[in-house]
């Protein structure tokens, strides 16, 4: 069970890092950051996307904002973006890689998305082997069967998982449909809870009492600012509450992590944009998809004591719990 938990632990993955070139500039490259909205996950995104190309030779000119996650405000928001010519532009989030692919559909300059869990399910790309038009990106599905495994080893017994996803994100959708399916070879089922208002949160989580146990909080744009609502709804019933973003358990409104470095995943778009800028094709470079080692793994103390739960063996020494 705990095979891929241990290779990540213990950093016996083989290396996937992509090389690029460094390459002389006669002028800063022009680039549009797009953020769906503020929070540090997605602000990850940005910085390591920033690094990355800084470590390739490049000094860009970055335009950079956001919308506040207020969909409404997305139009004006990218054709402000888009009329300053950028070189190449990052989405970060499916519901802003989405809008601009559909918007912007005449634009004359490349865009790179991170992070995207399914981008052929959301209509980015016909395949994860090759990207379209002007448009590659990177995915953070995470290595799910790892997942499990690691929840199973912070809850003992753990056979009933709930999953909190917006069933209007396709990225929410697609990881709980791949979860649903992939978790029952392991032997736990999985509940899928449907939440599209934040304000229905305390709810839907108190509904989850006696039918799951555990909670799963994906990597949504709806779900993750609202983790204090979460963690608030789930310690009134003493439900442990898995979560995609570190900074939840750094600030134990969650139990654990087992996610995806989202610093991470801006150094791999910061990596597929410099072979861009360096002359390839968009359309013929694969989707960029997590390594283990891309992963991160975070316990909190706090949630540990009060939901009464110990360090298993398996991650002794694994320097990953936080106060």
């Amino acid at each position: 069970m705990f095979a891929k938990l241990r290779t990540v632990v213990t950093g016996l993955a083989v290396a996937a890092a992509l090389t690029t070139p460094v390459l002389a500039q006669t002028t800063a490259p022009r680039i549009a950051i797009a953020l769906f909205g503020p929070h540090p996950s997605l602000q990850q995104v940005s910085d390591g996307f920033k690094a990355s190309l800084d470590a390739a030779g490049y000094a860009p000119v970055y335009d950079e904002g956001n919308v506040n996650f207020d969909r409404s405000l997305v139009p004006q928001f990218l054709n402000r973006l888009a009329a300053a010519d950028p070189d190449l532009m990052l989405t970060i989030t499916t519901p802003m890689a989405q809008s601009a692919r559909q918007i912007l559909a005449n634009r004359d300059f490349p865009i790179v998305f991170a992070p995207v869990t399914d981008p052929v399910q959301a209509g980015l790309v016909d395949s994860w082997d090759a990207g379209a038009p002007l448009l590659t990106g990177v995915s953070n599905i995470p290595d799910l069967a790892a997942t499990v495994a690691f929840m199973q080893s912070l809850v003992p017994g753990m056979t009933r998982l709930g999953v909190l996803y917006n069933p209007g994100d396709d990225s929410d959708t697609a990881f709980a449909t791949r979860l649903q399916t992939l978790a029952p070879e392991q032997g736990v089922e999985v509940l899928l809870i449907g939440v599209d208002n934040a304000n229905d949160i305390p709810q839907r989580v108190t509904s989850a009492q006696g039918r799951v146990d555990a909670l799963f909080v994906p990597a949504s744009s709806l779900l993750q600012p609202a983790s204090p609502a979460i963690a608030s709804a789930a310690g009134r019933i003493s439900m442990p509450v898995f979560s995609s973003n570190t900074q939840s358990v750094g600030d134990a409104l969650a139990l654990a992590t087992f996610a995806v470095d989202f610093y991470r995943i801006g150094e791999r778009a910061g990596e597929l944009a410099a072979r861009i800028l360096g002359g390839e094709d968009p359309a013929t470079i694969a989707i960029a998809v997590p390594a283990p080692e891309d992963h991160l793994i975070r316990i909190s103390q706090r949630q540990m004591t009060a939901l009464g739960l110990t360090l298993p063996e398996a991650l002794t020494g694994c320097d990953c719990v936080v106060d």
